[in-house]
């Protein structure tokens, strides 16, 4: 007999995903009927911003006992993560949570994923996995998670560029031009001392935007998430810290549990796929949040 740990399953895709999301949903839905024929299973397209994470807040209110699955990219994906912590926040039942690559950013998935899905549940290879906690303290208090990583500075601006579009090698390399040239270097508050950087990426995972290596040895099972810094410097510099970075040569990051800066200027931040504005002189402290994502590996 296959083992109970949901009795309830939600496939959520995004019609207007860059991938099939639709077609992948279908025919996930129709393998896991025939894996778990007790399970009451579903279908439910988003129908606006946001639809991912209210699922999830709701139906892990709900206390039933749900899979929640995305067929999305990482955007997709931390919409849904974020809406299950906000119930488990307020101490619901934690849902399971999963993804199946639907979009254009599929970084989580790529990294964390050794089997399908329907192989992982087969297996009941139940397992929790790290995620970054990221609490702002000024302005009202707001706590977000992030399953894969959080940054400022170039490479969440490039990341953002290149999630969003339909690639070929050509309109790729023409995005990262395209960042990198309106770079602007930007300055916080860290450790009573004023730094200023090109790039700040808070890791969960070791990839980034398909090309980017993090770290190899980067888990989201250690209770640590690295930090990369990447001071300001000339361009011809930080050229030469890209081709790094993308050929995994750069040196391994520090791994931490706790970061925490002060804002000087309004400046965005990625988290995953979510883009959030910081108010200068905002208080930003990342945690580890160890084991709090449940989920089939």
């Amino acid at each position: 007999m296959l083992p109970t740990a949901f009795t309830h399953a939600l496939i959520i895709y995004n019609p207007n995903s860059t991938g099939d999301s639709e077609t992948i949903a279908r025919d996930f839905y129709t393998g896991l009927r025939k894996l778990k024929p007790s399970c009451k299973v579903a279908l439910k397209q988003t129908t606006h911003a946001g639809h991912g994470e209210e699922l999830g807040y709701e139906l892990t209110k709900s206390g039933r006992g749900y899979l929640l699955v995305s067929v999305s990219g990482d955007g997709g994906y931390h919409e849904l993560v974020n809406g299950v912590m906000r119930a488990v926040d307020e101490g619901a039942r934690p849902s399971i949570c999963a993804v199946l690559p639907g979009g254009n950013a599929n970084d989580h998935y790529s990294y964390i994923s050794k089997r399908t899905l329907l192989e992982a549940i087969a297996a009941d290879g139940l397992t929790n996995l790290d995620l970054l906690r990221v609490e702002t303290t000024t302005d009202g208090a707001q706590t977000r998670y992030a399953h894969s990583y959080a940054g400022l500075g170039l490479t969440p601006l490039v990341a953002a560029e290149l999630n969003t579009h339909d690639l070929t090698i050509i309109r790729e390399n023409w995005l990262v031009l395209k960042t990198f040239w309106n770079l602007k270097p930007f300055k916080i508050i860290e450790s009573d001392k004023v730094c200023s950087y090109d790039s700040l990426i808070l890791a969960n995972i070791g990839v980034m935007a398909k090309y980017l290596s993090l770290d190899s040895g980067s888990s989201p099972r250690d209770g640590k998430f690295e930090v990369l810094r990447w001071p300001h410097q000339s361009r011809l510099g930080l050229t030469g810290l890209l081709a790094k970075t993308a050929a995994g040569k750069d040196a391994p990051p520090p791994s931490v549990k706790y970061f925490s800066f002060k804002t000087i200027k309004r400046i965005p931040m990625q988290l995953d796929g979510e883009l959030i504005h910081l108010a200068a002189a905002q208080v930003v402290r990342v945690s580890i949040a160890p084991g709090k994502l449940k989920t089939y590996g």
